[in-house]
């Protein structure tokens, strides 16, 4: 059974090697490989493709910094309006989950396409990724508008946060269009591996968002409904600069505004690497709002402080989302082009970059963690919780480093469930049951839920490096195929 197997693992590789050779003889598809995507030192293609990700995930962060800043402005003796856009929050996350999955699903898809020279899939990518787009965006749409009065209830908003819930929600609604379309396009630039121009189209939407959110709040008077129309503009601005790309010719996917490039296989392939991730973070939140519950029952002011802490936390993920990034793209196209060696060598230095910005991130961090926080908060209890916080949680970000890597190995060959298995290790049957036994059996309080978050950050890292050295063997020995494009 195994020599079968190794002689079908054997035989893709060398119909991918005719499959090149072949691909030789026809005009490529315009663009060019990124330089040492195929040979030379993988930790320089990785701080190359992770770099730009990095800066334009900063400027993101620094938006939604700005953003809050600006919507507390609005009233500050009324905090039904800051309050309104974080109870309608879940409907936005939802579609940032969805949209995030539809761009994990064409940048994997896209990778092992380039590296299998497969031009016919990526002719058809862009027009296929749309109507994926255009079906979500009707669907989503319809139905928010239809039942936004019912969707406000149930998220439990009155009074003042319901009005302003529901007004920030009808305009933000417009928003999920461009998000669904904006993110196959720059799926499709990660998944070349185009990352600079990914870093200035989240540039152009974050300080288009700076600059409208003062005009349409107060200028224009619109208030909550002028940081949603913001929002929408801003990021309008992005994908139309995106779309600039393809229109010159400046990527290897074309658009060709065709109905005949709209493919079932290739919706199917984006579709079924894609929901997983979009449910690792269903999952996720989910999570947290387990958590909070569970806070809020100790001490609300250790909420706070959770809520605070995480805003910053956020610092410490930016350099490794961005290395996760860059390894789908240099996994996927190597993968595609049966380099295996390059895939296992990617991963190992993806390792020991990530985790070397994570302990240096998390020492500075912990360092200076009682100034930062006392300058956010004039509650001495909040900044007390937070820096405690810091101290047991920074460091443990390490074992994430090994699930966000596993996660986008997984989604770079095509096989994404044991990714979502991985979130679901960590979150649902770690995370959570670790939580609950700290607080209500051992009663070690908020210290229980920090523990318990470490606990299934730790034992869901080891899984998850387990669970790659074991693929990376299965699939040198032919027990394991790297999903082919077809």
């Amino acid at each position: 059974m195994q020599k079968k197997n190794r002689e079908k693992n054997t035989g893709r590789i060398d119909s991918l090697t005719d499959k090149n050779m072949e691909a030789e003889q026809v005009p490529r598809a315009k663009g060019k490989e990124i330089p040492g995507m195929f040979e030379g030192s993988i930790v320089k293609l990785l701080i190359k493709l992770a770099l730009p990700i990095a800066a334009g995930m900063l400027f993101q962060m620094i938006y939604n910094v700005v953003d809050a800043v600006f919507i507390s402005l609005i009233d500050k003796s009324d905090p039904s309006y800051f309050g309104a856009t974080g109870i309608v929050f879940p409907i936005v996350f939802l579609a940032i989950a969805v949209s995030n999955g539809l761009s994990v699903g064409t940048s994997s898809m896209v990778a092992r396409a380039i590296g299998e020279n497969n031009h016919d899939v990526l002719d058809k990518t862009a027009e296929s990724g749309m109507i994926i787009s255009a079906i979500l965006s009707i669907i989503f749409l319809v139905g928010t508008y239809v039942f936004d009065d019912n969707l406000i209830r149930l998220l439990g908003a009155t009074g003042d946060y319901a009005v302003h819930g529901k007004e920030y929600l009808q305009y933000i609604v417009p928003g999920v269009v461009v998000m669904f379309i904006g993110n196959i396009l720059f799926g499709v630039l990660q998944g070349e591996g185009l990352m600079k121009y990914m870093m200035w189209g989240m540039i152009i939407g974050t300080v288009g968002n700076i600059i409208l959110d003062p005009i349409f709040i107060f200028l224009l008077d619109m208030k909550v409904k002028g940081a949603a129309l913001a929002t929408v503009i801003a990021q309008l601005g992005s994908v139309i600069f995106v779309v600039t790309l393809f229109v010159q010719k400046k990527t290897r996917v074309p658009i060709h505004w065709e109905f005949k490039n709209i493919s079932i296989p290739v919706m199917k392939e984006i579709i079924t690497v894609g929901f997983p991730q979009a449910l690792s973070m269903i999952l996720m939140s989910f999570t947290f709002l387990i958590y909070n519950r569970v806070i809020i029952s100790i001490d609300e002011l250790a909420l706070t402080a959770f809520a605070l802490y995480g805003r910053f936390e956020q610092l410490l993920f930016i350099p490794v989302f961005a290395i996760g990034s860059a390894l789908v793209t240099i996994v996927g196209q190597n993968s595609g082009r049966g380099n295996l060696e390059r895939c296992e060598e990617s991963w190992k230095k993806s390792l020991l970059i990530g985790t070397g910005s994570v302990v240096v991130l998390a020492g500075l961090f912990v360092l200076f963690s009682p100034l930062m926080f006392k300058s956010l908060s004039d509650i001495p209890e909040v900044v007390d919780y937070a820096v405690r916080e810091s101290q047991v949680l920074a460091f443990s970000m390490l074992f994430a480093v090994l699930g966000v890597y596993a996660r986008s190995i997984y989604q770079a060959i095509g096989h994404p469930l044991p990714a979502l298995l991985l979130s679901l290790l960590r979150l649902i049957i770690l995370g959570i049951p670790a939580v609950l036994l700290f607080v209500y059996v051992f009663d070690w309080g908020v210290y229980g839920v920090w523990f318990g978050i470490v606990a299934g950050n730790g034992l869901a890292g080891i899984v998850s490096f387990l669970m790659v050295t074991k693929t990376f063997k299965r699939i040198r020995e032919g027990e394991f195929v790297i999903k082919s494009i077809k």
